[in-house]
């Protein structure tokens, strides 16, 4: 699914931790997002988009002899909230307790989504508009609240930033205009089932896996996910732009799955 992770951690000195992206992952952490661009190439007569670095994705963690898994999540779990609290615990100047008290409280249904799901039937167009009228007016709810949206404080805790400024606006656009590849010209998807993706921050936009089976509510979640990618922005001069593993940490606070291969644990 792609990670929803950490930067490395090992809590109770078992489990490496990535928690950039919503999803801990075990062993080696995965390569950097790829750089994505408008270029295309060449591969056997089909063109496809050469990866852009502006890509932000949940990436599926490669085991520990640095081998991938034969299909996204196939062997994941969700890693439990207090091994989560524990590895956010390492980035976020709060105890672990402490986290995973604000965990529960601030926790989203719309994003503690099992990943991709006991599954029958690749993704429909039914099922894209479905989850996309579900994160609209998750986002609405959440945008009416301002300052005291559980969102808010999560990004503000995550950054360490007193004021962020949060573009609904801009996040409600980019997941009215969500598509499926289904034909590989985005990605392979063999590490991730969705994507944010474009050649600037402003100009990122969200890519589903339309070849992989998941259920509706685990499409909801991955759209949810990447639409919060570039919402909070500081107001303070200089980069307005979150980092990435920030991003995640603060979607972690508020549900988003962390997951981690079965061999694992």
């Amino acid at each position: 699914q792609a990670l929803r992770y950490l930067p490395s951690h090992q809590p109770t000195g078992q489990l490496p931790l990535e928690v950039m992206g919503g999803v801990a992952r075990g062993g080696k952490r995965a390569a950097a997002p790829k750089k994505r661009s408008s270029v295309a190439a060449t591969d056997g007569g089909k063109q496809k988009r050469v990866p852009c670095e502006r890509s932000k994705r949940k990436v599926v963690p490669s085991d520990r002899r640095g081998s991938m898994n034969p299909s996204i999540t196939e062997k994941a779990v969700a890693l439990q909230d207090h091994f989560v609290a524990e590895a956010l615990s390492d980035f976020i100047p709060r105890r672990p307790g402490v986290l995973l008290n604000l965990m529960r409280r601030w926790e989203k249904p719309i994003l503690k989504a099992k990943i991709p799901g006991k599954a029958r039937h690749r993704p429909s167009r039914c099922m894209l508009a479905a989850a996309k009228r579900r994160v609209l007016r998750f986002y609405a709810h959440e945008a009416a609240l301002g300052d005291r949206s559980d969102i808010a404080k999560a990004f503000r805790l995550a950054s360490g930033e007193h004021q962020l400024r949060l573009d609904w606006d801009r996040a409600m656009k980019c997941v009215r205009k969500a598509r499926y590849d289904n034909r590989q010209e985005i990605d392979e998807w063999d590490e991730c089932l969705a994507m944010s993706s474009g050649e600037s921050n402003l100009s990122c936009e969200i890519f589903v896996c339309g070849t992989k089976k998941m259920t509706l509510r685990a499409l909801t979640s991955l759209i949810c996910h990447e639409g919060l990618h570039n919402l909070a922005r500081r107001t303070r001069p200089g980069n307005t732009f979150l980092a990435e593993d920030i991003e995640h940490m603060a979607m972690a606070l508020v549900g988003d799955p962390q997951l981690i291969h079965e061999g694992e644990l």
